[in-house]
């Protein structure tokens, strides 16, 4: 496959919008993250500087697996990325619930939600 037929099946599979995605979700986790720190009275400059450097870390990583993707045979580079893409993403959102029930926010509907979807994805064809 030649690289512009790459680039154009990782924008078709919205690759780029998945990434900005977790860049969002990144966000949300740490604010979410110091807020429910500073609810609990819990809040650390080392804790907050570690997760700051363990997202720009994990971003630099994710970025990096962009041109890695391109040069894997076929479309498998892409089909991994976005396997690795969503996988973080659910992993962040996660997170941010875990924020949320610490700061007292009722979180049994997203739960819901979550497994549910988990189960839609897991159901064999």
């Amino acid at each position: 496959m030649e690289i512009n037929e790459l680039i154009h099946l990782m924008k078709e599979q919205k690759i780029l919008y998945i990434l900005s995605l977790l860049s969002v979700a990144m966000m949300i986790d740490f604010l979410s993250g110091v807020l429910a720190a500073k609810m609990n009275h819990e809040i650390l400059s080392k804790k907050g500087i570690n997760g700051i450097i363990r997202k720009i870390a994990s971003m630099i990583l994710l970025v990096f697996f962009l041109p890695v993707a391109l040069i894997i045979p076929g479309k498998t580079g892409i089909v991994l990325l976005t396997v690795l893409y969503l996988g973080y993403l659910g992993m962040e959102i996660q997170s941010i619930l875990e924020n949320y029930q610490k700061m007292g926010i009722p979180i049994a509907l997203f739960q819901t939600f979550l497994k549910q979807l988990q189960q839609l994805f897991s159901k064999k064809d």
